[in-house]
């Protein structure tokens, strides 16, 4: 694999994740087979083929293809709904394989992304990464947080942050932090508890620089003083904004619950 940076997307322009990928795509191996939820207007699955030509890639989206999307050999679209979980859970048996790479960018509603997460995941082969774009959607002081949950429910975010610090600890998972990740109702116990065995590892990134250009007018004209563009667009330094998480799949059991 030779990397190339999604030059056309808003990863790479705006949010900058495209280092942070380079390093963890690096170790991944060998990539036959990608699913991404969320197309758009395709940018991502060009960038996915530019980067891994030989794989098989599934772009899942709420909307039917559409003609500006690319196609070819190896390329399918399916339609899903992110909100319907138990649609996803019948998606997954259908494709019925193991996913080396899974980025999920879709509609970044906390619920959403809490359900791809809980039943995508265990369809990961050990090794391969599970990719959570726009992570900040499930912060707190985030508008769709605030818009579409009920204040203080846990939710992605919460449960990748609560991994992390166990792991960082050197901690087993406690039965206290499986019953408050699944008060709120996004996670069961059962999902916290099988995701808590089967992510190996957390690497969250928080862009804390400028974007390389603006989303709202394309251009770079930035008031670096006031953080904003010339076009009057918040650059987004501080606050929930632009945060992705990366996450592997280990070969066994990661840590118990105590």
């Amino acid at each position: 694999m030779s990397w190339c940076d999604p030059v056309d997307s808003d990863k790479h322009s705006w949010h900058r994740y495209s280092r942070f990928y380079e390093r963890h795509f690096a170790t991944i191996g060998a990539v036959a087979s990608i699913l991404e939820y969320g197309v758009l207007r395709g940018a991502s699955i060009r960038w996915l083929r530019r980067m891994f030509p030989q794989a098989e890639i599934v772009g899942v989206d709420i909307l039917p293809q559409q003609p500006e999307w690319p196609t070819g050999p190896g390329i399918t679209y399916l339609t899903a709904d992110q909100g319907d979980r138990p649609g996803i859970s019948t998606m997954l048996q259908t494709l019925d394989r193991r996913f080396d790479l899974v980025i999920e960018d879709g509609s970044h509603l906390p619920a959403h992304q809490a359900n791809c997460l809980a039943e995508t995941f265990p369809w990961l082969r050990a090794g391969g990464l599970y990719v959570l774009e726009d992570l900040q959607t499930s912060h707190p002081q985030h508008s769709l947080y605030r818009t579409h949950c009920a204040p203080g429910t846990p939710d992605s975010l919460h449960l990748l942050l609560l991994l992390e610090h166990r792991r960082a600890l050197g901690q087993s998972l406690r039965r206290s932090d499986v019953e408050g990740i699944s008060r709120g109702g996004l996670f069961t116990q059962a999902d916290v508890g099988r995701l808590a065995e089967m992510i190996a590892e957390v690497d969250v990134f928080h862009r804390a620089t400028m974007p390389l250009r603006c989303y709202a007018c394309g251009t770079d004209d930035f008031d670096f003083v006031a953080m904003t563009c010339r076009c009057g667009a918040d650059l987004d330094i501080v606050g929930p904004d632009s945060m992705t998480a990366v996450l592997r799949r280990g070969p066994a059991p990661a840590r118990s619950v105590t």
